[in-house]
């Protein structure tokens, strides 16, 4: 289960795994709740994908928007406040409720805590969750793996009676991550429903243990992709360029701000014929380009956009960067890493860091420190025998995520039978 099927590193992992369990012999349906969205994947042979379908964010009594007499306006204007009001009340209930709902409920339970919990909180998205319901109680899957922190919530809700086994995965680092309080708090009381709660770090393993209690809570690694299995003839250093890449979506999350003030920081000097591209898309993109521009980059930075050919960037690139503000296991560092591309990452988020140890498969720097940044760009820019001797050692560390080490913990975590 899927918010969409758009770029993220999320979506990438669960249609990975649909495609290695189908290729077993599993039958494996990918469903996603935004309707419409673009799909920036291609679906796996023998996986099924399957959208909600259209969420009408109206009340019935709403809809007559063509009807512009008096009464009409009036009675939409009416229902809007009220709806409103409703909303702010039933958040306000979770709010005031909570301590009584955390020593409460438990689910499947038909205690008043847990059902007046169940209820409330299902009624702030009550006709999607209506519809995942309506899904998971056609389809009866045994098994259900949930991504992403919101969509995570919605699958508790919809299977909070239902005998089905629920993995939810926390792709980020919730110590890092902003919610507001009643998002936070509905991760804490729904997440009580799973029947394993994953993280991709140990990192973030560690905060979760510290916001609650969970019926089993385990490291679930993303695998490394068997297409980034590069040879060594295939990463000869002539092919390389000088080049910088990062590959995020354009959002704050990412720190792709600071990428661009470091590199401006560089003299120029240092950074001669060095380019840094930008591959990815996202609501950050045109404050990105107008940095871009007044830091004087135009003719050394490119914005390449979402692209599906990442290898041909990771092969000819010679320097990762990714000083992301929060995260959880990023994707695109795994992908440098196999492409042998030391990286420089920031020590904002445990995730980078069980992968790149300061100096070895690349540098640490602080996080929101742009001369830290520079400096560390600038060693590497500098030194083309210790940008091989990191990337050297990054495709060596990744060889504990392939899938043949990491399915048995799949396995465990998905409740399958082990392998033989």
């Amino acid at each position: 289960m899927l918010p969409h099927l758009g770029a993220g590193g999320a979506q990438k992992v669960g249609l990975l795994a649909a495609e290695h369990f189908s290729a077993q012999g599993y039958r494996v349906k990918v469903v996603t709740l935004i309707h419409g969205h673009p799909v920036r994947h291609a679906i796996p042979h023998g996986v099924i994908h399957q959208e909600l379908g259209p969420e009408s964010n109206s009340h019935p009594l709403l809809r007559d928007g063509w009807n512009r007499s008096w009464m009409a306006r009036a009675r939409r204007f009416g229902v809007a406040q009220f709806l409103k009001a409703h909303r702010l009340l039933i958040r306000a209930q979770l709010l005031l409720l909570s301590p009584w709902f955390e020593s409460r409920i438990r689910p499947g339970s038909d205690g008043l805590a847990s059902t007046l919990f169940s209820r409330r909180a299902s009624s702030l998205g009550a006709e999607r969750l209506c519809s995942l319901k309506v899904l998971i109680e056609e389809e009866r899957p045994q098994r259900l793996l949930s991504m992403l922190t919101r969509t995570n919530i919605l699958c508790c809700l919809a299977a909070w009676d239902l005998p089905i086994h629920l993995v939810v995965s926390e792709r980020n680092d919730p110590a890092l991550q902003r919610l507001d309080r009643v998002w936070s708090l509905l991760r804490r009381l729904c997440y009580r429903r799973a029947d394993v709660v994953t993280a991709n770090t140990d990192g973030v393993i560690q905060a979760l243990k510290l916001m609650g209690q969970w019926q089993r809570l385990e490291l679930l690694p993303n695998p490394v992709p068997t297409s980034l299995e590069v040879s060594e003839q295939q990463l000869t250093s002539d092919r390389r360029q000088q080049e910088i890449l990062a590959l995020a979506r354009l959002q704050p999350q990412k720190g792709l701000d600071l990428l661009l003030r470091a590199f401006a920081l560089i003299v120029p000097s240092s950074r001669n014929g060095w380019r840094l591209t930008l591959v990815g898309e996202g609501p950050e993109g045109t404050a990105l380009k107008r940095l871009s521009a007044e830091l004087g980059l135009d003719d050394v930075v490119s914005f390449e956009g979402f692209r599906t050919d990442t290898q041909t960037f990771f092969r000819r690139a010679s320097i990762f960067a990714l000083p992301s503000r929060f995260e959880g296991m990023p994707n695109a560092l795994l992908e440098a890493m196999a492409f042998g591309l030391p990286s420089v990452v920031s020590d904002a988020s445990p995730g980078p860091l069980e992968m790149v140890r300061d100096g070895v498969e690349g540098f640490v720097v602080p996080s929101e420190n742009v001369e830290a940044l520079a400096r560390a760009l600038e060693r590497f820019i500098l030194d083309q025998g210790l940008r091989e001797r990191c990337g050297a050692e990054a495709r060596s560390t990744l060889a504990a995520m392939d899938w043949s080490v990491l399915e048995p913990c799949w396995r465990s975590v998905l409740a399958l039978p082990k392998e033989g």
